[in-house]
């Protein structure tokens, strides 16, 4: 019993202390918010400038870790899975970005009518809606600001064999590689899911663009990496 007393009385100065302790902190100043200037210039002198001047440095020359090889010249299992995550997350966002723009396509589709106009993404955002070629935007755009390279993604004009119709879709060259993009279709005309090029049937396209480049699409060439050219 005595023993038990002591455990008891052991345990309820404990948490007196504990308390004492949380009151002080909270009693604490708080620094206010604008004592912290994240900002700063660092200069020459700083003693970590030399670290971040040399990791910059070899950072911006070692662009593809991914592909880089191991010791005994082959992939390292670390580069094996990230190269694996990488490219399935950036499907799954591609993916999920494709049914969020078909969603909001079904809600805001609106066809120019006579004259065809095509929008900038403010101007999309701005009126509320547009047809294709606008809420393509909307794929495009968000791929963009998501990292997804101006090698990779261009907005593409895709024609139906048989009826002659032209679509706006986007295009994604999964790491450059030019033989068989994916589809990612804003109203879901040609594909309702994003699927290859080769999985559409009978739409084809015939120009591709993007900020700054303009490109036509020709038949008879072989497929080459998009950073090639």
């Amino acid at each position: 019993m005595e023993e038990r007393t002591t455990i008891v009385r052991s345990l309820g100065i404990r948490i007196a202390l504990l308390a004492g302790f949380l009151l002080s902190c909270a009693n604490a100043p708080l620094l206010p918010r604008n004592s912290l200037n994240f900002f700063a210039p660092a200069p020459s002198s700083d003693p970590w400038t030399h670290k971040v001047d040399n990791w910059q440095e070899r950072h911006a020359a070692d662009a593809a870790p991914d592909a880089k090889a191991g010791p005994n010249d082959g992939p390292t299992d670390l580069a094996l899975a990230y190269s694996s995550f990488s490219q399935e997350l950036r499907r799954e966002v591609a993916a999920d970005t494709v049914a969020w723009v078909q969603g909001q396509s079904r809600k805001h589709y609106r066809p120019d009518g006579e004259s065809d106009h095509w929008a900038t993404l403010g101007e999309v955002i701005r009126t509320g809606g547009d047809d294709c070629d606008g809420l393509d935007l909307l794929t495009f755009q968000t791929l963009r600001k998501l990292g997804f390279s101006g090698h990779e993604i261009f907005r593409a004009i895709v024609v139906e064999d048989g009826s002659g119709q032209h679509h706006m879709v986007t295009l994604w060259f999964e790491g450059g590689d030019r033989s068989d993009p994916f589809v990612l279709d804003p109203t879901g005309v040609v594909t309702s899911a994003m699927v290859r090029l080769s999985e559409v049937g009978d739409w084809q396209p015939i120009e591709l663009f993007n900020e700054s480049d303009h490109f036509r699409v020709e038949t008879g060439f072989p497929a080459t990496s998009v950073a090639e050219r």
